[in-house]
């Protein structure tokens, strides 16, 4: 096939596929069973022992130290693993602003959280906020990304499409994607629009859907119409070895369907080729079949044959 466009889109995500990220226990940490006894009010103690730090945060504070002491990073685990973690992410902020191999491991648990219950959105939204330096930052990212891959890759593409600056996120997004569902990959990515990175991938698509399920994608194809967009998927499909040696009345039918006249002809060119490569005495009955094409070009053909 050469070299693809999907391919050079790949290599910006630098490796994303090889990080991964642990789930956390199913259950949160049993509270300490020397923390403070709940306060009348109700709350957890735990939230008693935070809000200090608030306080700090509130009024602009950057030291993670309150009046009663530093912040506990235990303490401010439980609360992140409890089931109002946004609350605390000031805390945590706080925390990174100046001990980040400190809150490190706190984002990680935070973020595996997240991530086992599929709010992946909720959890890069909140990286993207702590004041970590990008060298803790981006494997965190790289390894959210990989788990939605994992999870969910159509809800991840999708998202990476809408949110500006994640555009190369799109191609490792969709490789995932085609490898579950080719049919409903190439489908979106023939929505997208027009451009370079349309092609890229629908391009990818149809190659990857048309040696998975050929007879599907060739059906799914000749229901399109003529589609511009579609012309070179088309084109290389139709005019490869496998297609044009095992079904070249098919062959010739996706050919006849390419939508540009210049690119249907290269095609025709490039189809007459490989039936000849294949067998050279089968090339003038099988091209007199040739849906659209006529005397003139056949002749034509027939003679810029090697």
């Amino acid at each position: 096939m050469g070299t693809r466009p999907l391919a050079c889109l790949l290599a910006a995500a630098g490796g994303l596929a090889a990080l991964a990220l642990a789930l956390p226990g199913a259950e949160p940490p049993p509270a300490d069973a020397t923390a403070a006894a709940a306060p009348a009010d109700g709350s957890p103690a735990h939230h008693v022992a935070l809000r200090p730090a608030l306080a700090l945060v509130a009024a602009g504070s950057t030291d993670h130290h309150t009046l009663d002491g530093p912040i506990d990073p235990a303490t401010l685990a439980q609360h992140l693993l409890g089931p109002d973690p946004e609350s605390a992410l000031p805390q945590l902020e706080a925390l990174a602003r100046t001990a980040p191999h400190q809150a490190l491991p706190l984002y990680e648990q935070l973020l595996a959280r997240w991530a086992s219950l599929r709010q992946f959105p909720q959890a890069l939204l909140a990286l993207s906020s702590a004041p970590l330096g990008d060298d803790l930052r981006e494997p965190l990212r790289q390894q959210l990304i990989a788990r939605w891959a994992e999870a969910a890759p159509d809800q991840a593409t999708r998202w990476a499409l809408s949110i500006p600056g994640q555009a190369d996120l799109l191609a490792p997004l969709q490789d995932r994607w085609l490898q579950q569902d080719a049919r409903s990959a190439t489908m979106f990515a023939s929505t997208l629009p027009p451009g370079e990175q349309r092609q890229a991938l629908l391009g990818e698509s149809l190659s990857r859907w048309t040696a998975q399920d050929g007879l599907a994608a060739r059906d799914w194809l000749r229901s399109q119409g003529p589609r511009p967009e579609l012309d070179d998927a088309i084109a290389r499909y139709a005019a490869g070895d496998e297609l044009a040696r095992n079904a070249p009345f098919e062959a010739m039918d996706l050919v006849a369907r390419i939508a540009t006249p210049e690119r249907r002809w290269q095609a025709w060119q490039a189809l007459a080729q490989s039936l000849h490569d294949i067998d050279p005495e089968h090339v003038a009955p099988l091209l007199a079949q040739a849906p659209g094409l006529s005397a003139a070009d056949r002749t034509r053909l027939l003679g810029e044959l090697d």
